[in-house]
């Protein structure tokens, strides 16, 4: 996982997104509110770059690249990202929502980058794959899983006791 490159952005749009609730019409008492989680889904921030050279704007559309355009995950330095703003934890992670946008004023440059925010580590699994007895291992820390690939899933224990196990594969692992 790469870190964003440590440039002060000019501005921050911040959207704060919504809460995880499905909203259910009704014939007779109104809407019906399900709450799923009580974390925020769709935060959103917009990070403007105004007169940065061409060296740091090619820092940042690298990253972009690096990271598959919005396809990995990616952490910032806190205190030069946010600056004095405390409101996201450091260990959230961040994705591109679209490619950087570039405005070219001869030496001087301004980027625009508009990154999804998962606040904190959301896990869907965490699966420790140290024990795995397979081939050769690759450090991972995709979403949702970090350990060693590949995983195995075991169900020796499980009630009924019958064997089986599932193997999941990470980056061409075999």
């Amino acid at each position: 996982m790469a870190q964003f490159p440590a440039i002060s952005p000019s501005s921050i749009s911040l959207s704060l997104g919504g809460s995880n609730i499905t909203r259910v019409e009704t014939m007779t008492m109104g809407d019906v509110l399900f709450e799923h989680s009580a974390s925020t889904d769709n935060l959103k921030c917009t990070a403007t770059f105004e007169n940065i050279l061409s060296s740091q704007v090619a820092s940042i559309d690298s990253h972009f690249q690096g990271q598959g355009g919005s396809a990995l995950s990616f952490s910032v330095d806190a205190s030069t990202f946010w600056g004095a703003i405390d409101f996201v934890p450091s260990n959230s992670k961040y994705r591109y929502v679209e490619p950087p946008s570039d405005e070219h004023f001869g030496v001087y440059n301004t980027v625009s980058v508009t990154l999804s925010i998962a606040l904190g580590v959301i896990r869907d699994f965490l699966i420790a794959g140290e024990p795995a007895k397979l081939g050769s291992n690759i450090a991972l820390d995709v979403y949702p899983f970090t350990g060693t690939a590949p995983f195995i899933f075991n169900a020796d224990d499980a009630d009924p006791a019958v064997a089986a196990s599932f193997i999941l594969n990470g980056n061409g692992a075999s």
